[in-house]
């Protein structure tokens, strides 16, 4: 029953890894500019050649062709809501399927999906494939749709589960492209809070992407976009080690963005080398941040900060927490709390008196001193 089950050592897979990374932002932010730049550095890193091939698929209105000029290498695809005849057929999990399986049997060596948040929210998106469900489930009596909404999902889900597994199963490397929408806040200035919580967005982050939580933590990295810095990633939902000193949010998306990436993907370049660097910075914030800050000073430290920045404010909170813990353990001691107990009751009034008494004899030795 197992025989054709075989374990392969890892030094005989040679094939590269797969990309998926993840892009959103509100308008203005730069996506398609960015994921353009990507792509062409990912596929000159996978094929090694320059002008290869960007597979594009456009959701929005062919607005890639702005950059046709700038990237005569892009292989254009008008994804419409309307197929060849000009009926309305939506943007179905079944029609990106079926994109994907095209760019791949095409050879494209990358593959940009902008928007996909038509697969979520657009016409015959999984959101309007749930509410027609749900309409002829409950025969559009409202008063059946809270009870019969999760019947509707279990309908509508397993079809958008299926366009998931496919882009994880996906052979050439995609960046997939989502709007994002400002989230509502509360207070003004240092007081402004998030006024809700999303499955899909951090609690710090006032962006909400306009797509499934199941996706975004299926990408390889996810970053969102803001208005703030065009093309840069400034807000790093999943970003892995050997990712994050590329993914720099002071500095823009771009084709070496691209080629470190697909370098990683061919198991070259020195990712591993870097996740290896912050896992030991992270070790040396363990032991406290007096610990941290005299490795920062060492000569080891002061050649590895380009690396390790990226990563300083974890770093700091790892340090902290850390001298708070061996601050805490002195709680270990069994005679600590009598002590602190003491400490804060104040002085006894004996102790006072004492004190009175050594005052005035030091006053006593001044006067004396002063006549002499």
């Amino acid at each position: 029953m197992t025989a054709h089950i075989r374990f392969i050592p890892v030094a005989e897979i040679n094939d590269p890894l797969t990309l998926s990374i993840g892009i959103s932002g509100g308008s203005g932010t730069g996506k398609t500019y960015s994921a353009l730049l990507m792509a062409r550095g990912i596929a000159e890193g996978m094929t090694g050649r320059k002008g290869a091939p960007i597979g594009y698929v456009d959701t929005e209105n062919r607005r890639a062709l702005h950059y046709k000029s700038a990237f005569p290498e892009m292989m254009h695809f008008d994804f419409k809501a309307t197929d060849a005849k000009g009926d309305l057929v939506g943007f179905g999990p079944e029609r990106w399927i079926e994109v994907i399986d095209a760019g791949e049997a095409a050879g494209l060596p990358v593959m940009i999906l902008d928007s996909f948040s038509h697969a979520w929210e657009g016409v015959g998106g999984v959101l309007d494939l749930h509410a027609k469900t749900l309409d002829r489930l409950t025969g559009g009596n409202d008063a059946l749709a809270d009870k019969r909404s999760q019947l509707a999902w279990a309908e509508v889900k397993p079809r958008y589960r299926r366009l998931i597994d496919r882009i994880v199963r996906a052979k050439c490397q995609l960046i997939i492209c989502t709007r994002a929408k400002p989230v509502m806040q509360t207070g003004f200035g240092q007081n402004a809070k998030n006024a809700r919580k999303t499955k899909t967005r951090r609690e710090d982050v006032p962006w909400d992407p306009a797509s499934d939580g199941d996706l975004m933590f299926e990408m390889t990295t996810m970053v969102i976009l803001d208005p703030s810095a065009p093309g840069c990633p400034v807000h790093q939902i999943k970003v892995a080690d050997q990712f994050k000193g590329l993914l720099d949010a002071r500095r823009p998306l771009g084709v070496d963005t691209g080629l470190k990436m697909a370098e990683w993907a061919r198991g070259q370049g020195d990712a591993q080398r870097q996740k290896e660097i912050l896992d030991n910075a992270r070790a040396v914030a363990r032991r406290g941040k007096a610990a941290f800050l005299e490795w920062w000073g060492s000569e080891e430290g002061k050649a590895l900060r380009t690396t390790v920045r990226p990563i300083i404010a974890q770093l700091q909170q790892i340090a902290e927490e850390a001298d708070q813990a061996m601050a805490d353990e002195e709680g270990d001691d069994p005679f600590f709390s009598a002590r602190a107990d003491e400490d804060d009751a104040g002085p006894t009034a004996e102790q006072i008196a004492a004190a009175e008494r050594e005052a005035m004899a030091e006053i006593e030795q001044r006067n004396r001193e002063a006549v002499e």
